[in-house]
């Protein structure tokens, strides 16, 4: 590599180290001339004395990633491949062939071509095989590679060989790639008579005008009452999020504000405007961990003006606002310029600390049920069905009642408390052995393969399979020989407690490839969802 590039490199680094250095040296100026010394012949050392050769490149992303570990946890340096596919996300678009796909075990599955995009366009189909990309194999390929592989520049072509089960043949297509729009909002639909459902699965840049459409569309179905499902979102845009929420509250409701250490524009208050579409009419909003950011915005927004309760799981717990900054090679810093608030004072973020080790403890948190599981021996049963399902009302904690170790627990907790807690029991060691090993995935392949299968006379028509599909009358022979294959230890009384989990697992994934994401929704929603059921209850009057 030459002098004169490694130079400038040299001054990209110690401008970006001057660039942190303002931005967090606290009396607002830049790194001290000891200071840029100091990381100038640190730079020089690496390069002329380490043992093994060091490459430029590497040596000023290790700089920078070393900077951004000392601070909080989503403060993050982005490569320039990840800066562009994660933008493309948050644009609502990216450029490709539109497909939904999945990986199930070794086969790159087509769950279905989107409408109107390029691989619609040339036929083809849900349940396709994608076994070759450019003539190169995709058998065993990773989800990362299939976007690498099939994304690119609108108008470029990309070749793949397809098998499709249902004829048994094998097929080359030739697709052009083109601008593909994504859709922040899984599913659409009608839960009853009177009671619409959306689920939003991130704040994109489309996020609003989606969920415009959706009011509209359930609104001109008859709907009077409307559940949000926020579980597994893990935010996005706070403006989409805003305005999400501004559909739902009358005028001058405030729904968050930001504070920030430098002012300016990054403190920002944002309040309702009139107009919404759904500004009356009673809401719940579905929340659990995987919920944060602009979801516990939109969340904590609807909750504090009285607007929605709230059913689930407390809230992952991040209130921190990052502003993202690009550098010229397309790589970009996603830093922490603010906090956000609730619009009655609550600040979302949780506990963390800083460095390397803090961010892992803090993410090993997520799948930690810590407040929960104290939570349900301190706040009011609502509700029990057997060891089915437990739903504990929030309002029990407040006041002088609530004891100094609570407090502390929920402080250190942060995120959005849902109005109820809802629990339900654990699935067993077969039933999880058979998800971790893609049983229900694998089954439902072969079914969707077998052309005397009894469930492709319904790919048709989703209400046709909701109100006629039937489980496989060898299910549990099914089950058997799975357990003999991946060496599962079969046990008789688990398979009977779980039996109904194990046919709607299996119902759901089979809707999913039929039908796409939706169909999956609709069939855990309508059938084993307790927290669904428990947010129906309450939106038609049936809980206190």
């Amino acid at each position: 590599m030459s002098r004169v590039f490694s130079a400038v490199l040299l001054v990209v680094v110690l401008v970006f180290g001057i660039f942190i250095g303002i931005r967090l040296n606290k009396g607002g100026g830049g790194l001290s001339e000891d200071r840029q010394k100091k990381m100038q012949e640190a730079y020089h050392l690496i390069r002329s004395s380490y043992v093994d050769p060091v490459n430029d490149d590497s040596l000023a992303n290790a700089s920078i990633r070393g900077m951004v570990e000392s601070l909080d946890p989503h403060t993050i340096y982005l490569e320039p491949e990840k800066a562009a596919y994660t933008q493309s996300e948050f644009d609502g678009n990216f450029e490709g062939i539109g497909i939904e796909f999945d990986v199930v075990k070794d086969t790159l599955l087509v769950v279905t071509p989107l409408a109107g995009g390029p691989s619609e366009s040339v036929g083809i189909m849900p349940g396709d095989r994608i076994i070759g990309i450019d003539s190169v194999s995709a058998v065993g390929i990773t989800r990362q590679a299939v976007l690498h592989k099939l994304r690119g520049k609108s108008g470029t072509r990309v070749s793949l060989k397809v098998y499709r089960p249902a004829t048994r043949r094998m097929i080359d297509f030739l697709v052009t790639r083109g601008k593909i729009s994504t859709s922040s909002i899984d599913a659409v639909f009608m839960v009853n008579a009177t009671t619409g459902y959306v689920r939003i699965s991130k704040f994109v840049a489309t996020t609003a005008s989606e969920f415009h459409q959706a009011l509209k569309s359930l609104k001109d179905r008859g709907m009077q009452r409307l559940i949000i499902d926020l579980r597994g979102n893990p935010g996005g845009f706070l403006d989409q999020a805003v305005e999400v929420a501004d559909e739902m509250l009358p005028d001058r409701k405030l729904i968050v504000y930001t504070k920030s250490r430098h002012g300016g524009a990054d403190e920002m208050k944002y309040t309702s405007k009139p107009g919404g579409l759904f500004e009356s009419g009673p809401v719940c909003i579905l929340v659990d961990r995987g919920s944060a950011s602009a979801a516990e915005i939109l969340a904590g927004a609807l909750q504090d003006n009285q607007r929605a309760k709230l059913v689930g799981e407390l809230t992952f717990g991040k209130g921190l606002v990052q502003r993202q900054f690009e550098f010229p090679d397309g790589s970009a810093l996603r830093l922490t310029v603010a906090r956000y608030y609730t619009p009655a004072g609550r600040q979302i973020q949780r506990s963390y600390d800083e460095g390397s080790h803090g961010r892992e403890e803090y993410y090993k948190e997520l799948f930690s049920n810590g407040p929960g599981n104290y939570l349900r021996h301190h706040a009011g049963l609502v509700f029990s069905k057997g060891d089915e399902i437990s739903v504990y009302n929030s309002g029990s904690l407040g006041g002088k009642a609530t004891s100094d170790s609570l407090k502390t627990i929920l402080k250190k907790a942060g995120g959005i408390m849902p109005d109820y807690w809802v629990f339900g029991r654990p699935y067993t060691t077969l039933y999880q052995e058979l998800f971790a090993k893609g049983f229900f995935e694998d089954t439902a392949l072969r079914m969707f393969d077998d052309p005397s299968s009894q469930v492709l006379k319904y790919r048709n028509s989703l209400d046709s399979f909701l109100a006629g599909y039937q489980a496989p009358a060898n299910l549990e022979s099914l089950v058997r020989e799975e357990c003999r294959s991946q060496k599962i230890p079969f046990s008789q009384a688990e398979y009977q407690r779980d039996l109904k989990f194990i046919r709607l697992a299996l119902k759901a994934r089979i809707a999913r490839q039929l039908f796409g994401t939706e169909g999956q929704l609709r069939v855990l929603i309508r059938e084993g969802d307790p927290v669904m059921q428990v947010a129906t209850q309450l939106i038609v009057g049936k809980a206190s």
